[in-house]
C-alpha cells in the first residue's frame, strides 16, 4: 500500500553456485529475465520473474513467490500478475524456470528423481540435484533480488513437473508453503504414492491443488498406469490429512494439456487465497467522514504522504513518485489495501500503517486540505 514505500530489506546473500550469464533489461514494468548458470548441475537455465502491482512498504514486508516449472508454459507469469492485480489471489511474485532454446529435453532429466525406461529410451535421475538447485541456489538468489518471502513459496508443476512437485512434497513437505500438482506422471515413479502417503502426516498446513484432465484415463504412458490412476493414488494419500489443505479437481472433457490455463486461474487462488480482511466492504463514504482523513502527512523518513479522494467516495494513498493505491474500509477508522497485506488506522494526529510480521510505521498529519 501506500504506494511504494519500498524500504531496504535485509536480504540474504546471493547463492554462490549461481552465476548470472545475462540479465536482460526489462521490456516492461514488473518483468525481469535472467540466464543463470548452475555449477551444481553444470547447465544454464532461463528464469523469468513477473512481479505484481503490490508493493512491500513496511520493514520486513514481503510477498509470496510461485516457482513455475517448464517456464510456466509462458502463461503462469502473465496470468499470475492479472490474478494478483485484480484481487483474485494474494499478490505474488511468479518465478518461471525453464531452459534455453534447444535444451528442453533436459527436463526429462531434471524433473524425474528416478530413472525410467520408456519406449526403449532411459532418462531421468536428476531430480535430487534439481531439487537442491531450486531450494539452495535459486530461492536464495530470488529472495536477494526481490521481496520474496522464504516462508511463503509455492511449487507449481504439470506432467513431469507435477511428478517433480509431488516428489519434493514426499522428500520434505515443508520445503514449500503450497504445491500445485497437475497431471503428475506417477506412472514414471511407482514408489511415489507410498512416499507421499508417508510424508503427508508431517505436513504443517501445506496448501495442495491436485488435478487431472477427465480424458487422461485413456492410454498408458510408458506402458504403466494412466494419469487418472496417479491422480487417484495421490488423492488417497493426501485426503483427510490434518496438515494438508487439499483441493482436488478433475477437469471435465479436458485432455492432458487443454486445461493448463485453468490450472493457473484455479490453482493460484487456492494456494494463495485473497487476503481481504473479514467484513471488508467497499462503499461510498459520507463527505464528513472523508474530510477527517483527507490531508497531507509525513513519513518517518521525511517523505510526504497524502490521502485524497475521488468522486465515487474512494480514498487513495499517495507517495511522491509512485502511483496511488486505493483504500477500502474495514472499520470506523480502519482501512486496508486490496493489493498487499497492510492496514491503515487514522486518528486525530495522523495514521498508523501496519502490515505483516507486526511491522508498523507512523505517518504524522501536517495539515488538513481545505
Amino acid at each position: 500500500m501506500l504506494v511504494g514505500l519500498t524500504l531496504a530489506l535485509g536480504a540474504p546473500a546471493r547463492a554462490e553456485p549461481l552465476k548470472v550469464v545475462s540479465d536482460n533489461p526489462p521490456v516492461q514494468p514488473g518483468y525481469s529475465r535472467f540466464v543463470l548458470h548452475s555449477d551444481r548441475i553444470g547447465r544454464d537455465f532461463t528464469v523469468t520473474v513477473n512481479t505484481p502491482g503490490a508493493i512491500a512498504f513496511l520493514p520486513g514486508q514481503k510477498l509470496p513467490a510461485i516457482y513455475a516449472l517448464d517456464s510456466g508454459y509462458g502463461l503462469a507469469g502473465p496470468q499470475g500478475v492479472v490474478l494478483s492485480n485484480t484481487g483474485a489471489m494474494e499478490p505474488a511474485i511468479i518465478v518461471s524456470v525453464g531452459y534455453l532454446p534447444g535444451q528442453a529435453l533436459f527436463r526429462n532429466t531434471d524433473l524425474l528423481h528416478n530413472k525410467v525406461t520408456d519406449h526403449g529410451a532411459t532418462y531421468g535421475g536428476g531430480g535430487a540435484a534439481f531439487e537442491a538447485f531450486l531450494l539452495e541456489d535459486l530461492k536464495p538468489f530470488i529472495e536477494a533480488k526481490f521481496p520474496a518471502d522464504p516462508a511463503r513459496s509455492v511449487l507449481f508443476g504439470h506432467s513431469f513437473g507435477g511428478l517433480f512437485a509431488a516428489n519434493v512434497f514426499a522428500d520434505k513437505p515443508d520445503a514449500f508453503y503450497g504445491y500445485i500438482i497437475g497431471s503428475a506422471s506417477a506412472w514414471a515413479d511407482p514408489a511415489l504414492i507410498a512416499r507421499v502417503a508417508a510424508a503427508a502426516p508431517k505436513a504443517h498446513g501445506q496448501r495442495v491443488y491436485l488435478t487431472v484432465g477427465e480424458k487422461e484415463g485413456a492410454g498408458k504412458p510408458g506402458g504403466g498406469s494412466t494419469m487418472t490412476d496417479g491422480y487417484n493414488g495421490l488423492l488417497k494419500a493426501l485426503k483427510g490429512q490434518p496438515g494438508v489443505i487439499l483441493k482436488a479437481q478433475i477437469y471435465k472433457s479436458e485432455t492432458h494439456l487443454s486445461y493448463y490455463p485453468r490450472l493457473v486461474t484455479d490453482g493460484f487462488p487456492h494456494v494463495l487465497p485473497p487476503g481481504a480482511p473479514l467484513g471488508a466492504y467497499q462503499a461510498r463514504l459520507p463527505d464528513a467522514t472523508m474530510a477527517k482523513y483527507v490531508g497531507d502527512y509525513r513519513l518517518p523518513d521525511g517523505r510526504p504522504f497524502s490521502i485524497t479522494t475521488d468522486k465515487e467516495g474512494g480514498l487513495y494513498g499517495h507517495v511522491a513518485g509512485f502511483p496511488p493505491i486505493g483504500l477500502l474500509q474495514n472499520g470506523p477508522d480502519r482501512f486496508f489495501t486490496p493489493t498487499v497485506d497492510a492496514n491503515i488506522t487514522f486518528d486525530a494526529t495522523g495514521a498508523t500503517l501496519a502490515g505483516v510480521d507486526g511491522g508498523t510505521m507512523r505517518a504524522e498529519r501536517e495539515k488538513a486540505k481545505p
